[in-house]
């Protein structure tokens, strides 16, 4: 049983050290995508909710 607990504990160490060594900040070309995605969805939000209400009469 003490080989389970010691396998168990080395997996969780590593996958937490390998967790941290996958995070990285965001590239800026990223950043726009995200930024040009949420506008563009907001936008046709809006744009939806005008349409429909609008011409629902």
């Amino acid at each position: 049983m003490a080989k389970e607990e010691t396998n168990s504990v080395k997996t969780s160490e590593s996958s937490g050290a390998m967790a941290s060594e996958e995070w990285c900040d965001l590239l800026p070309v990223e950043k726009k995508l995200i930024f040009y995605s949420l506008s563009l969805g907001i936008a046709l939000l809006v744009i939806f909710v005008f349409a429909f209400g609008v011409f629902h009469h």
